[in-house]
């Protein structure tokens, strides 16, 4: 949801910066495939955040097309936050089976 205000001779503005609004997505990741984070991003996203308490360690990258398991690692019980767009998908490998990991998206 975007905060608009209403001038007094009428049209609206946005204010710059964070608006209020977001969304929290359960994304299922495995140990075989880089999975987007989330698989359809926030439209005018601002900020990610990641949170991982899924007992296994994770990884992020900026491509799917990485082989083996490269990347930003997060940790059992850690969360990364990303000040990216809406534009911008990163995706995430489990180091070991299947995993559930918390993506939060500010807008």
């Amino acid at each position: 949801m975007s905060v608009l205000v209403n001038l007094p001779g009428g049209g609206t503005i946005r204010p710059a910066g964070l608006n209020i609004g977001g969304r929290v997505t359960e994304v299922t990741l495995n140990d075989t495939t880089w999975v987007a984070l989330p698989s359809t991003p926030l439209a005018q996203r601002n900020a990610l955040a990641i949170q991982n308490v899924s007992g296994v360690e994770m990884k992020v990258n900026y491509s799917s097309g990485i082989a083996g398991y490269e990347g930003i690692v997060i940790a059992d019980g850690n969360e990364r936050s990303y000040q990216i767009s809406d534009t911008i998908i990163v995706y995430g490998k489990s180091a070991l089976g299947s995993i559930t990991v918390n993506v939060e998206e500010l807008a």
